[in-house]
């Protein structure tokens, strides 16, 4: 993709800089707050080399890019300049409470996710190779290879201690001295021996934070509350070390003391319910939320799992609710195989099988907004697969045990470290059975050649 051209074409579209009033981005889309929204012509839009797909929603003018959207953006603001008139920002929404809570954990989490997903992947490989007896746990290079599996999570309060601290707009360094300070090997071994503590005479309950995810975002956050008022009154030639050091020696004890204990409380409260309703009856929960995880997707709202998704990662050292969800990624493939089997547009064929394929892989945006959404009937096909099929995977009680991929690249993220097991089994069958069912239901009734000549008339 050449992003400048992307951007140039895509700002000339929407009606140049002087029809824009403010730009931001998500993990997939340009959002742009237009001055009249009647310039761009959403077909010819649609028509750039790049775009996937258009959306009006929320007062935004969305252009949906994919993962490429962040060079697309920078290139966007470079052709935009400096400007006192246009709002440029990343990622920060104003406006509805759950609009900017879920804008704040894109924000934070966007970053890490990628390195996250990545050592996922490498738990499960190693779960799997020590499954086969490739690897035992005790050989060097298992060790090693653990090492680099398990950083990102074990020290994940520094990583978001430097990604928090940019989206709240501190020094980044001051949001990693942060999270070093909970995870310091000395406080662990505190933590570890449960033994009773004092500060200034103040008794303290130091808890182990590695691998935590609330407590660190909330000390970041307060901690940049902290600094800009502290930077109001310090002397402006003494500012950078000192408001540094007034922070850091008032929020890292305050977070011992209060913020660290509270967070983890609640951490361990949510848990507990996600997956006492997992409990409850996870063949009806796969149903519910398979499919319909699709949609949640679309509207953005996944954001406010993800963070419950990895602290259940952090309290049990798994997650089942990740598992329900995997069969609606499959099926979404299916759907886009069954629509590159019956196109007669070679173009719409073309991107039938290249969306399909990066389905496959994880990458979901392609399918949904080039596809589904624009067909409707093959949406409705692949939250069916989606459902039955996370039904498959709460019936067998698969079970997710490291934030890995997506798609084929979540399959060794599913084997469990103590060996494959029946619910490795079910995961597998459930993907196998949204693949089949998005394919099958999508072939029969969900497309026709007719819908894309009805959708380009």
């Amino acid at each position: 993709m050449n992003h400048k051209q992307v951007a140039t074409e895509v700002l000339k579209a929407v009606g140049g800089k002087e029809n824009v009033s403010s730009l931001t981005h998500c993990i997939t889309r340009l959002r742009f707050k237009l001055k009249d929204f009647s310039i761009p012509k959403k077909e010819e839009v649609q028509k750039i080399e790049g775009v996937i797909s258009v959306i009006e929603k929320g007062g935004q003018y969305q252009v949906v890019i994919g993962n490429q959207v962040e060079p697309v953006f920078k290139e966007v603001v470079k052709l935009i300049g400096e400007n006192e008139e246009i709002e440029v920002s990343e990622e920060k929404v104003k406006g509805k409470l759950f609009d900017r809570f879920t804008s704040m954990i894109s924000g934070v989490f966007t970053p890490i996710l990628g390195p996250l997903a990545a050592t996922g992947i490498l738990k499960g490989l190693l779960s799997l190779l020590t499954a086969v007896h490739v690897l035992t746990a005790d050989s060097s290079t298992y060790q090693v290879l653990y090492a680099i599996a398990d950083t990102v999570f074990y020290f994940f309060p520094i990583f978001l201690g430097a990604s928090a601290a940019k989206y709240f707009k501190l020094n980044q360094y001051l949001g990693m001295a942060i999270g070093g300070a909970m995870v310091y090997p000395t406080i662990v071994a505190i933590a570890g021996k449960g033994a009773a503590i004092s500060f200034v005479g103040i008794p303290m309950n130091i808890l182990n934070y590695t691998s935590s995810v609330f407590p660190v975002i909330v000390a970041v956050w307060l901690a940049s509350i902290l600094d800009r008022a502290v930077s109001k009154v310090v002397f402006q030639g003494l500012k950078f070390m000192i408001a540094p050091f007034i922070v850091l020696v008032i929020m890292v004890p305050l977070t011992f003391f209060a913020v660290g204990p509270v967070l983890t409380f609640l951490s361990n409260i949510l848990s507990k319910v996600t997956v006492a309703a997992y409990n409850f009856n996870p063949v009806i929960g796969g149903l519910l939320l398979g499919g319909p995880w699709i949609l949640i997707v679309m509207f953005g709202l996944h954001w406010a799992f993800i963070p419950i998704f990895i602290n259940n990662f952090t309290a049990n050292g798994h997650d089942s609710m990740i598992a329900l969800l995997t069969a609606n990624q499959f099926a979404m493939a299916g759907a886009a195989i069954a629509i590159a089997v019956k196109a007669r547009d070679a173009k719409v064929r073309n991107l039938s099988w290249s969306s399909s394929m990066m389905c496959l892989l994880g990458i979901s945006e392609p399918t949904i907004y080039g596809l589904l959404l624009p067909y409707k009937k093959p949406l409705i096909m692949a939250i069916i697969g989606g459902s039955i099929g996370g039904a498959v995977a709460g019936l067998f009680k698969a079970t997710i045990y490291a934030f890995g991929g997506a798609g084929l690249l979540q399959i060794p993220s599913a084997i469990n470290p103590k060996g494959i097991d029946t619910g490795f089994y079910g995961f597998l069958l459930s993907a196998a059975v949204g693949l089949a069912v998005g394919f099958i239901l999508t072939l029969i009734w969900g497309y026709n050649s007719k819908m894309t000549e009805n959708k380009e008339a």
